[in-house]
This record gives structure tokens, sequence and C-alpha cells, in this order.
């Protein structure tokens, strides 16, 4: 392996391969940041200029592209509270509201720092267990993917900052609005009421610009209290020295984050909240959370990133794509008539540590450009008055919902699910578990329960029957005791040692 890697670093350590990975990662900041335009967005157009170079240059180019556009969706979650990506959604409360007590320095260092070590933890489980856990993601199916989705459901009620019963109505509305649309079975609308665009299903990413980006920029409207945010500056030093202080946490989301990554079809979008609930459920200041915690931050962060090498272990052993990314990435190997399969590792080893080293090198990139592109959108934000940054905010907001899919529509869905964000405001009630719940019910839930159903016939039995679902149910069990149950019978234990001291 160590002489795999130094082989590898020294057939990428020429100027053709530095500048294919620095403009890569560059590339994928640039997309991940903008709103609207997604990580999986960015890299298929710039798959587009791939198809004549040599293989394996053009997945090293995808790879760094992949990388960036994953870190680059924090900066305007961070800044803007504008999620550049999906997976960037649990940035944007974190760290938005560190940005409103003018820490957005530290927040973006906290997100740079974090995104490097959990992208590096990550490689080295790539490296160490790849053959284990691609033998694992072999016996996951529908069943245990709908368990995943279960699963994600009550991670949804635990982000109700303390409120349960209105985070699951949150995500049961989530739910509902993404069974809008084409029946992904057998094709029949749902819920579209004779509209075309309704039939294409309600959008990820305007939803989400609206539920976060417009929502904010009525408030900033609106609030004629609202003055200038301060700017607290900070090194790259400082954030590592932060990092330090939670690394066991950022080692635990990292390894969630690495298997997620490698259980084909669930991606970052469902990891980066699954970090972000395992960093509130250990916090000893879950109050924090939700008003600017760094825990949060780290959390998410290192899941997130560590989600991206865990995605291309089942695409090299298996051809089976992680996540989106990875099969723009298997497309591109099958258009040079490479196929990945259980024989590619042993036919062409040295691509898993081209990969690695391509995306060991990209991630020192993304420190370097991160952290001054960051900083010197943190100094134009704070230098703009509030309601003139509003007005430019809400722009972007239309630009980046209109851009997901070139649809105008797009934008009027988005202004809608800002509004639905006020009202949700005002009622207390969360916006992060609707968020979740549209990515559940379009990705997990609903297709999984019923192909799940498909392949037994009809009967339930296989969803309690199987070794990994009752692997997947005793966690769920596990975690559901930790979080509810455990807290009232220590509260309980603590009540009854009270009485018999009086």
């Amino acid at each position: 392996m160590i002489a795999g890697l130094g082989k590898a670093f020294v057939d990428l350590s020429t100027p053709y391969g530095y500048w294919l990975i620095t403009i890569g990662c560059a590339v994928g900041i640039l997309g991940g940041a903008l709103p609207g335009v997604s990580t999986t967005m960015t890299v298929a157009l710039l798959a587009v200029m791939t198809y004549t170079m040599d293989p394996l240059w053009s997945i090293i180019l995808l790879s760094a592209c992949q990388l960036g556009g994953t870190y680059g969706g924090s900066i305007s979650a961070t800044v803007l509270n504008i999620p550049g990506t999906p997976a960037s959604a649990p940035t944007a409360i974190e760290g938005y509201a560190l940005t409103k007590r003018g820490e957005a320095e530290v927040a973006l260092g906290i997100n740079v720092f974090t995104s490097f070590m959990g992208n590096n933890l990550g490689l080295v489980m790539l490296l160490v267990s790849m053959p284990f856990f691609v033998k694992l993601s072999m016996m996951f199916g529908p069943w245990e993917m709908f368990w995943f989705g279960i699963f994600g459901v009550f991670i949804a009620a635990n982000l109700s900052e303390g409120d349960t019963i209105k985070g699951l109505i949150a995500a049961t509305l989530g739910l509902v609005i993404s069974c809008i649309g084409i029946d992904p079975i057998d094709g029949s609308p749902r819920f579209a009421y004779g509209s075309t665009y309704l039939i294409a299903g309600i959008p990820l990413i305007p939803a989400m610009i609206g539920l976060y980006g417009f929502t904010e920029v009525f408030e900033g409207l609106t609030d004629v209290r609202v003055q200038s945010f301060p700017l607290r500056k900070t090194s790259l030093i400082g954030a590592a020295r932060m990092w330090w202080k939670y690394r066991w946490l950022s080692l635990r989301t990292s390894v969630l984050g690495y298997i997620i990554g490698v259980a084909p079809g669930i991606g970052a979008n469902v990891s980066c909240w699954v970090g972000y609930d395992h960093a509130r459920s250990m916090s000893k200041e879950p109050e924090k959370f939700g008003h600017g915690s760094i825990e949060g931050l780290v959390g998410t962060e290192s899941c997130n990133m560590a989600n991206v090498p865990g995605a291309y272990a089942p695409v090299l052993s298996l051809g089976v794509p992680g996540d989106a990314p990875t099969a723009i990435m298997l497309g591109i190997l099958m258009l040079h008539g490479i196929r990945p399969g259980p024989t590619f590792m042993i036919t062409n080893p040295e691509w898993l540590y081209q990969i690695v080293v391509a995306l060991f090198i990209s991630g020192i990139l993304f420190v370097v450009i991160g952290t001054y592109a960051g900083k010197g959108l943190v100094r134009l934000f704070v230098s703009t008055p509030r309601t003139a940054m509003a007005a430019i905010v809400g722009v972007l907001c239309a630009m980046g919902a209109y851009a997901a899919n070139t649809n105008i529509l797009d934008i009027y869905a988005a202004f809608a699910f800002g509004v639905l964000g006020i009202v949700m405001n005002r009622l207390k009630m969360p916006v992060s578990p609707l968020v979740l719940g549209l990515i559940l019910g379009a990705d997990l839930l609903d297709v999984e329960f019923r192909k799940a159903l498909l392949a037994g016939k009809g009967s339930l039995a296989p969803f309690f029957t199987r070794g990994v679902s009752l692997v997947l149910i005793a966690f769920i069990a596990v975690v559901l005791f930790f979080q509810y149950g455990y807290p009232k019978l220590k509260g309980s234990r603590k009540k009854d040692r009270a009485v018999i001291l009086k």
C-alpha cells in the first residue's frame, strides 16, 4: 500500500497533474458556493470537457471537483444562509448564527479545517477497510435502505430544538411534499392537480433556497431594527486549535460519514444530518445548537467530507455508484471502455492509490482557496448595509433557484417556500426537519419501501428477518433509548434519591 501510494504521488506530481487538480478543486468550490449550482451539476458540466482526455486524468479532475464542491457549499451557507448544496444545509444553521454574532471567519475556519481532516480520515478508512465495507454494501437491499430512512425520520425529530412533536410535524410535511410528482414505480402523477410543473415534483434546491435564503431575506427587509454584523477575525491556526478540542467528535462523525458513503444511494445529503444529529446528541451543551454551535459544524462537516472517499468504494469494486457525482464518474469510465467491478481492483489497483492521492492534494488546495475566498466574501458581506445585503441575497436566491433547472417557475416555488419558512418561524416550528423530510421522502422511504414490497412479493417479513435489517432496528432502538428513555430514567432516579435524602 505504501509503495502504491508513493508511486501514485510521483505520477501525479507533474505540472499537468497539479494543474488538473487545481482547476477541478477551484471549479468545484465555485460551483458549490453558488446557490443553485450543486456539486452534481458542477461535476456534470465539467465532465463534458473530459471526453477526449485519458480516463485516469478525467477521473482525477472530476474527483477534485467533487471534493471542492462538497466543501464549497459551506461558504454560501455560512455567509449568506443559502446552502450552496443540499449537503450544506446543517452548516447554514450553525454557520450563519455565528456570522450574525460576528464570528463568520471563525465559522469558515472551522469549516475548512474540519473538512480537510474529515477528508483525510475518510481516505485512511478507504485504504484500510474498503474490502470489508464493499462486502457489507452488497448486503444492502431496499429493506435496509428503508430502515436508513426511518432512522432519518428520528433524526428529524431530534432537530426540533426541544419540541419533538413540532419536529415530527415538520418532517411529515416534508415527506408529504416529496410525494408530489410522478410516481417512481408506476409512473402515474400524484398530487399534481393537472399542473405540468407539479408533475415533475418539487425540486429540492429551490425549496432549500426558499426555506433558508428567502426566509432570511424577508426577515432582513422587514426588521427595521436590524444592524450590520460585527466581524471578529481569526486564523487557520486558531481554527485548528478549536478542531483539536473536538477531535474525537470529528473522528466519530467521519466514521459515520464513510460508512454512509459506502452504502449505495444515500450520499452526503443524508450523512450531513446524521453527523449533525450525532454532535447534538453527544454534546454537553445542546442548548447552543441552532445558535452558533462549533460542535454542530464539526459534526456535519466531518461526516459530509468523509462521505466523499466512502462513495468511491462501491464504484471501483462493484460498479455501483455511491452517490450522484460518482454515478457521473462511472459513466465517464464506461464511456472510455472501462468497466469497474469485482476484478477492477485486481487488474487496476493503481487507480485507487491515484484517486486517494488526488483527493488528498485537493484537500490541501481547498484549504488555501477556501480560506481566502471565504474571507473575501465575509468582508464584502459585513461592509454592506443589511437591507442592501438582503436585496442582493434575494437576487442571488432567485438566480440560484432558476439555475437549478432553468425554469422560471422554480423562482416562484422558492418564494413560496420562503413564505412557508416565515410562517414556520412565527409558529416556532423548525425548518430543518422539513428539509430532511424532503430528502428522505424522495430518495429513501417511498421508493425503497415499495421496492421491498415488490421484491418480497408483498411480504413484510424481510423487514424484520434479514440480518442487516435486524442490526439497523437494534441500532435505532438503542439510539432512541439513549436520546429519550435514558434521560427520563436518569431524572427519575435523581428524583427518588432526593426524596430519600429528605
